[in-house]
């Protein structure tokens, strides 16, 4: 049986030849028999800015509320979701013990009036992957080489809330190198 990623985060490698996800940290928040799904967490946008999405919402944000929107991937590009404290939970909310996703107009309109999680980032679009692809992807099956799979790192959500960091990509890579090595080590000294 396959390893499931859900509750993790991948790290784009340096050489990764989609551009998509060059230098992107994603959280995948479903994975199953059925395939994966996740957001980036890292790449925030312009463009729409929250005012604009509580159109759509059909509510107006409070005064002083309006967080960055970022960039989660380039499947349903204008689905808007969020990732967010597991603190707020609605019928259709995905949950784990440390995060949450919500892909539900009510959280968009709850932020808006200051009612929303503690903790959160609102997504437009998503990362996807088929029955067993993210797995091709991450054992690096051909035609990938091992240079271009995707690293793992175990979640911590204090990460996730630091998405603006311009350097967020750079230290998750050097925790997943380093979370690696210590997992190949420990497997080595084992045996």
């Amino acid at each position: 049986m396959s390893e499931y990623y859900d509750g993790k985060l991948l790290i784009a490698p340096p050489s990764m030849r989609d551009w998509r996800f060059a230098k992107s940290v994603v959280y995948i928040w479903k994975h199953d028999v059925s395939g994966a799904a996740g957001i980036i967490v890292n790449k925030p946008l312009d463009a729409p800015t929250f005012r604009e999405v509580c159109v759509e919402a059909e509510c107006d944000p409070a005064e002083g509320i309006n967080p960055t929107l970022f960039y989660g991937g380039p499947v349903i590009e204008g689905m808007i979701g969020c990732l967010h404290s597991p603190d707020y939970a609605i019928k259709d909310t995905v949950k784990s013990d440390s995060l949450s996703f919500t892909l539900d107009r009510k959280i968009i309109q709850d932020i808006a009036v200051g009612q929303g999680p503690e903790n959160y980032i609102i997504t437009m679009g998503m990362a996807s992957w088929d029955a067993g692809q993210l797995e091709q992807e991450i054992e690096s099956l051909p035609p990938r080489s091992k240079n271009e799979s995707w690293l793992v790192l175990d979640l911590d959500p204090n990460l996730i809330w630091q998405g603006t960091h311009p350097k967020l990509w750079n230290a998750c890579l050097n925790m997943a190198v380093a979370q690696g090595s210590r997992e190949y080590v420990s497997k080595f000294v084992k045996d």
